[in-house]
């Protein structure tokens, strides 16, 4: 299995995200939808004599939602990747990471930025937000 889907699998537990649909690499048009998705980067961070090495996987998780200049919606737009940075704070300090299945070891989860929209439809109706995140983890041999 992917790193990818094994990072799928892990944030379909955050409360947030429960009963929803977690797509990859593909983030549907319409409100409400979610994906996973990579971002190209150099992955080796650390390699060790024996061959295995700390590595890293960068990715963003993105949303669509109802774009306007309602502050109210504005805020529920935000809130959704607020309480998602919380619960990986929560998740790191009590030592839950994802299973990423054999020799590989999750050590950390990192968010890289605060949530913000990056595109906007043509109609002005919905907008892509997405938060970056940084997987670090232990590749043995």
């Amino acid at each position: 299995m992917t790193i990818t889907k094994h990072l799928q699998e892990y944030f379909l537990t955050f409360p947030g995200l429960a009963g929803k649909r977690l797509d990859i690499d593909c983030l549907a048009p319409n409100d409400g939808a979610y994906s996973l998705d990579s971002i190209p980067a150099e992955t080796v961070v650390k390699r060790y004599i024996d061959g295995s090495a700390v590595k890293r996987h960068l990715f963003v998780i993105s949303s669509r939602c109802f774009y306007s200049n309602d502050l109210q919606q504005q805020e529920e737009n935000l809130a959704f990747f607020e309480d998602l940075s919380d619960w990986l704070f929560r998740e790191e300090a009590l030592g839950h990471t994802p299973n990423l299945g054999t020799k590989r070891t999750a050590r950390k989860i990192t968010v890289l930025s605060s949530a913000y929209p990056i595109v906007v439809d043509d109609g002005g109706e919905t907008a892509r937000y997405q938060i970056q995140l940084e997987l670090i983890y232990l590749q043995e041999v």
